[in-house]
């Protein structure tokens, strides 16, 4: 894969063909070397002020090149270009693209004379060439100023690599019939390209601030999330539904709409699920909701429980022993749940769970059948889960299993959610990296975003210092303090957060405020933030602790690891591309 400068495209960059071939770039295989910088405005232009090259591919052992990208329609009539869109409008140019790809290469070029230092007076001097990239057509014009190695077009498919390897074979013919063999020292080698890419960089990367690319994603992510609303009209006619989705799938604000078109029908619902400050962010997301649409209750099947038993005076004694109280959570109260329900016969029309993985249990079951008109047999429930990573609290018992359970008390269908519409593609690829999740990367989000940093810390105090530069670097980018969450495997007394000074780090609450929030990576599963700084990391083998938090992060993720963490991490890191 070609080093991309700038990482990440912006949202600002409408043309989808440009959106295809920084990607064909960015995933080309054998191009790990290769440099390709994006969108280069050439300020000393020769003869259009602020002219534009798509693409520039620093290629070692084969050259530079300036890349112009044409999508949609094109023709040329009479010395003229005529360029049509995916909208049907066409504009008309005198200047066409093979004349603006030469035009800027000389331009690269020139610059790179006026900038280069005493040691690499010879760089100017690199093979160098222009080409067309026309991705939506077969291009069949030519002309004087064109060859037809030059021309990159649909019949190519994605191939960016054969292209440049041909384009570079043309140049060399072209130079060697005017000059005689090609001299290799005319080759840049792999530190030339890297040289020549940190003095033209900033021409490319524009110093995109991290407060502007993480606006763009969330942005493009929020569009995202409107899409998965469509599978809400699948269930209209279905009274019992499975929706299982990984991480970021979208199944949260699917149950809140799946709720709010039930309440808004006149039925009686109960939204259900597991953790506790989701479910306090819930809560607080219905509070501002029109009566019209909220649900008879929200929050915890635990808090249902605790609040049905002490209405019925069947509440049991919170244990004194902590052994006991995993014991009181899982049997005690949703038995004496089960039994007061028996007596009141309040009951709902609906129940809709997330987190549905955590709270397949017998005795939950029994509790939410209990609670329903018709039971869970012939009742109207919607369940939303995942059940390959997030099921943390299922003491051992696979994704299967818990489904398992489902299928012995009735039918239902079931529906699954692909695409992810809450991280960034590094972050996607991060969360397969270290965790083996494997999800097509063709239903990866095609959000881009900064890529995600790992910082190592030796001891609690260099991790602390550590720590604090990240947020020095987000507060000096402009990134809102509310929207950073510090997470840790650990309570805080015992996390690196506990030795901060002069920073207000609040424990997660719902609202959160306007403060950095610190939380456990358990208690804020459900839950996300634009940026996530992960802490406290000393190993990579609690793949489902990890994958949860990792997939936290919207936008932006930092992850602080020990040193035995790295070297565990480049480990896996070795035997995933192994085992690809």
């Amino acid at each position: 894969m070609a080093i991309m400068i700038p990482s990440v495209i912006s949202p600002e960059v409408k043309s989808s063909a440009e959106r295809k071939i920084f990607e064909w770039f960015q995933n080309a295989p054998g191009t790990d070397k290769w440099i390709v910088l994006h969108s280069l405005g050439i300020t000393t232009h020769n003869k259009v002020i602020y002219g534009e090259t798509d693409f520039l591919v620093l290629a070692p052992q084969l050259g530079i090149f300036a890349l112009e990208v044409k999508g949609g329609r094109v023709k040329r009539e009479n010395g003229i270009w005529y360029f049509t869109n995916r909208y049907g409008k066409t504009n008309s140019k005198f200047r066409g693209p093979f004349e603006q790809a030469k035009d800027g290469i000389f331009s690269i070029v020139d610059a790179m004379k006026k900038r280069v230092d005493i040691e690499h007076r010879y760089i100017p001097n690199v093979l160098f060439g222009y080409g067309v990239m026309f991705p939506d057509i077969e291009y069949t014009s030519s002309g004087i100023d064109e060859e037809q190695w030059q021309v990159f077009d649909s019949r190519d498919g994605s191939n960016v690599k054969q292209f440049i390897k041909r384009l570079a074979e043309g140049v060399k013919s072209k130079w060697e019939a005017l000059y005689g063999p090609l001299n290799k020292s005319k080759l840049p080698d792999a530190a030339d390209v890297r040289y020549m890419a940190s003095i033209l960089r900033g021409d490319f990367d524009c110093a995109v601030s991290m407060n502007v690319q993480l606006h763009n994603a969330s942005e493009a992510l929020i569009a995202l999330t409107k899409e998965q609303y469509r599978c809400l009209d699948q269930l209209d006619d279905n009274p019992r539904c499975l929706i299982q989705g990984p991480a970021g799938t979208g199944k949260t604000l699917l149950a809140i709409e799946e709720v709010k078109k039930s309440v808004a029908r006149g039925e009686k619902v109960a939204l259900f699920c597991f953790n506790s400050n989701l479910a306090d962010w819930l809560n607080s997301y219905f509070s501002d909701m029109p009566e019209s649409v909220r649900p008879e209750f929200v929050g915890t099947l635990h808090k249902y429980m605790t609040q049905v038993a002490k209405e019925a005076d069947l509440l049991p004694p919170y244990p004194h022993d902590p052994d006991r109280i995993r014991y009181y959570y899982q049997t005690d109260l949703p038995e004496a749940a089960a039994y007061a329900l028996l007596e009141t016969g309040e009951l709902f029309d609906k129940i809709v769970v997330d987190e549905a993985q955590d709270l397949i249990r017998d005795s939950y079951l029994d509790v939410m059948g209990g609670c329903l008109k018709k039971g869970l047999s012939r009742g109207r429930w919607t369940l939303f889960g995942d059940f390959s990573m997030q099921a943390i609290y299922a003491e051992g018992v696979s994704g299967t299993k818990l489904i398992e359970k489902l299928d012995d008390i009735t039918s239902f269908i079931r529906f699954k959610l692909t695409v992810n519409c809450r991280n960034t593609k590094p972050i996607c690829k991060e969360i397969e990296t270290v965790t083996g999740f494997k999800a097509p990367h063709d239903l990866w989000t095609k959000v881009d975003g900064p890529p995600v940093q790992y910082l190592t810390w030796s001891t609690m105090e260099s991790q602390c210092r550590k720590l604090k530069a990240v947020l020095k670097q987000l507060a000096d980018s402009h990134i809102e303090p509310e929207k950073i969450t510090i997470l840790s495997p650990r309570k805080r007394e015992d996390s690196v957060v506990s030795m901060l000074d002069g920073y207000v780090v609040k424990d997660f609450s719902v609202p959160p405020g306007m403060n950095t929030t610190f939380c456990t990576i358990q208690a804020y599963k459900g839950l996300e933030n634009s940026v996530i700084i992960l802490t406290d990391i000393e190993g990579f083998s609690a793949e489902k602790l990890m994958y949860v938090g990792l997939s936290r992060a919207c936008t932006g993720l930092y992850v602080l690891e020990s040193d035995s963490a790295k070297r565990e991490y480049d480990n896996l890191l070795m035997r995933r591309l192994f085992n690809e």
